[in-house]
């Protein structure tokens, strides 16, 4: 039984997403937290954190309980078996960090895609289908649909390549990371530099010539507005760690407020 991805049908539809991303916590209890927040999906970060296959095991099977899509995001665009193997855990789909170029591209669609798309490997009694395999040529069309790629674009040559990169089909996503393209540009931690936010603007531009869906992840409320009005429609807000944090120094400052 192949999921239904109800974050990919929204944005189909023309509609906004709303995510966070766990990059600290292992319990996979936070999907169940997220979906009762009411958040579209969440991601869950393999490239910064000490996460293992088993743990993204874990926050799926919760994530496919409570009805909300993952987005895992692999340590590397490089391997195949970092993109297949959390597609075949059940993962809703891939934020593939640090696309550089058409070749890039090319390869994650070749690895992430069954034929005739790409020439994923065929392992369809797994977690992804509920160990139902279902009729083979059926099961691997409907992932096809329902599984969401992201590349992720932050760096100075993603920018300049962006064009090749947004070309090739089988990407549903151009996601901005605007730490790491900020230091790529020479303006590190300065995101709101004219500089780098005219290099967003060009990947909505971009994702717009090819009929893709613009996304970024910020940590304010007000630049999410800001580029939610300028075309941004997959939106990731905050991490597991900020929302701690936050709550737990809101917390003391509040009780040092009694003394």
């Amino acid at each position: 039984m192949v999921f239904q991805n109800s974050m990919k049908r929204a944005l189909k539809e023309g509609k906004t997403v709303y995510g966070p991303m766990v990059s600290e916590i292992r319990s996979p209890g936070m999907a169940t937290f997220f979906a009762n927040a009411g958040f579209d999906f969440f991601f869950l970060d393999t490239e910064h954190s000490c996460f293992d296959l088993q743990t993204v095991s874990d926050y799926v099977m919760a994530a496919r309980a409570s009805n909300i899509p993952i987005i895992v995001r692999p340590p590397t665009r490089e391997s195949h078996e970092a993109l297949s193997r959390p597609l075949d855990i059940g993962a809703s789909g891939l934020l593939i960090p640090q696309v550089q170029c058409k070749k890039d591209v090319e390869n994650i669609v070749t690895w992430t895609r069954y034929a005739p798309l790409g020439d994923r490997g065929m392992a369809l009694e797994r977690q992804h289908t509920h160990f139902d395999p279902g009729v083979a040529s059926e099961t691997m069309a409907k992932l096809n649909e329902e599984v969401l790629i992201a590349v992720q674009i932050e760096s100075r040559d993603a920018i300049e390549n962006l064009d090749e990169i947004l070309s090739v089909p089988g990407i549903d996503v151009a996601f901005v990371g605007p730490s790491d393209l900020s230091a790529s540009l020479g303006k590190p931690g300065k995101a709101t530099d004219p500089v780098v936010e005219s290099a967003i603007q060009k990947v909505i531009d971009v994702s717009r010539k090819y009929n893709i869906v613009p996304g970024i992840h910020l940590s304010s409320i007000e630049q999410i507005k800001k580029w939610k009005d300028r075309g941004m429609r997959m939106l990731g807000y905050g991490t597991d760690i900020k929302f701690i944090q936050q709550v737990c120094k809101q917390a003391v400052q509040d009780l040092r407020a009694l003394n």
